[in-house]
């Protein structure tokens, strides 16, 4: 992910932002959909666009998941063609 210079009010993420990402969490029951199609209840703590902003994407609830970090991380890199891996605790579940 490229990172800007700008204020996060400028690059479109206030108030307006705030409470949309809220909704979002709303919807998808504060838990990442990533790790819930794979049978994890992991919480959420971050909203993702699908179709990054850069690439087009918009702020439309469509275009918007709720996800945990380690799993923003890796959607945000294979957007930009990266590859991240993942270290995998003895319980099975992504060290952080």
């Amino acid at each position: 992910m490229a990172w800007s210079k700008e204020s996060r009010h400028a690059r479109g993420y206030g108030y307006a932002w705030v409470k949309l990402r809220d909704k979002i969490m709303r919807r998808d029951m504060h838990l990442c959909q990533s790790c819930n199609a794979k049978g994890r209840a992991t919480p959420a703590t971050e909203v993702h666009h699908v179709i990054p902003k850069s690439q087009g994407g918009t702020d439309d609830m469509d275009n918007l998941v709720s996800t945990c970090s380690p799993c923003h991380i890796e959607a945000d890199a294979k957007a930009i063609g990266r590859s991240v891996r993942r270290t995998i605790g003895s319980d099975g579940w992504p060290v952080e």
